[in-house]
């Protein structure tokens, strides 16, 4: 009799951490998932920042008196810089218009300076 206890309590162990074994394998299994969506969601962020900057450089280029020759555009979710020179001051008001118009632009830091032309 005593033998057939033991059994049946050795058995009930091994149901008890397989059934823990398999807990863990789904908890695990949500984690990595949940990763990968956070990795799908950088990726689209980043996508999604070169299109805005991409749209907003076409803007620039479109801008009567505007030479956006030598004006980066980064973006980060919305928040646009426009980095570099133009050749004279008041296209940098002109430059930072024309940003603001852009669908998806919800900033803009203007750093543009003054630069000699031809360079």
């Amino acid at each position: 009799m005593q033998i057939r206890a033991l059994i049946l309590a050795i058995t009930a162990a091994m149901t008890l951490m397989a059934t823990s074994l398999a807990t863990m394998s789904i908890a695990s299994a949500a984690d990595s998932s949940s990763a990968s969506t956070d990795a799908v969601s950088k990726k689209q962020e980043r996508a999604n920042n070169r299109a805005l900057s991409h749209s907003v450089r076409q803007s620039l280029t479109h801008v009567k008196g505007l030479d956006s020759s030598h004006i980066n555009v980064p973006a980060r979710g919305g928040s646009v810089t426009l980095e570099g020179s133009v050749p004279d001051p008041s296209q940098i008001d002109t430059a930072a218009g024309a940003t603001r118009k852009v669908a998806g632009v919800s900033s803009v830091d203007n750093r543009l300076t003054v630069g000699e032309a031809g360079n």
